[in-house]
């Protein structure tokens, strides 16, 4: 049987919230599972988008939680590129507003996180929201 739903747990990373400033999402623990996807959602802009008004959606890991590091090493991640920063995705246009961004992590951390970072003046905000698909769960149903 191909079955999903009983190997996959969801977790809110990010509540949605129009977002004017800088946020950190919760840690995501991998602890029992093999897999960690994230998600950011994107709303409509409020503001207008640039290079120098810009969301970028950056990953980070941690052994113990609470010390966090950019993840930059290619091999670690799945579904596009990160720079030195662990950006996956910079949103400076309205074209790239109402969409989602994905990031898998592969490498050794048991602790993921997502940073959504807003550069420049962002005083209507946009909507952010994140989440985390934990797969490959050790023990099921989870």
């Amino acid at each position: 049987m191909r079955d999903i739903h009983h190997g996959l747990k969801v977790v809110q990373t990010l509540d949605p919230a129009q977002t004017t400033a800088t946020r950190y999402g919760a840690p995501v623990d991998r602890k029992g599972f093999e897999a960690v996807e994230h998600i950011v959602c994107i709303g409509t802009a409020g503001d207008e988008l640039s290079e120098e008004a810009a969301i970028a959606c950056a990953i980070e890991a941690s052994e113990d939680g609470s010390n966090w590091a950019a993840v930059t090493e290619p091999r670690e991640v799945l579904g596009g590129p990160v720079d030195e920063d662990g950006v996956f995705a910079t949103i400076a246009d309205i074209a790239d507003d109402q969409r989602d961004y994905r990031i898998g992590y592969a490498g050794p951390a048991r602790y993921t996180r997502v940073a959504v970072i807003l550069t420049g003046e962002h005083e209507e905000g946009t909507p952010v929201a994140a989440l985390a698909l934990l797969g490959n769960a050790h023990l099921k149903p989870v």
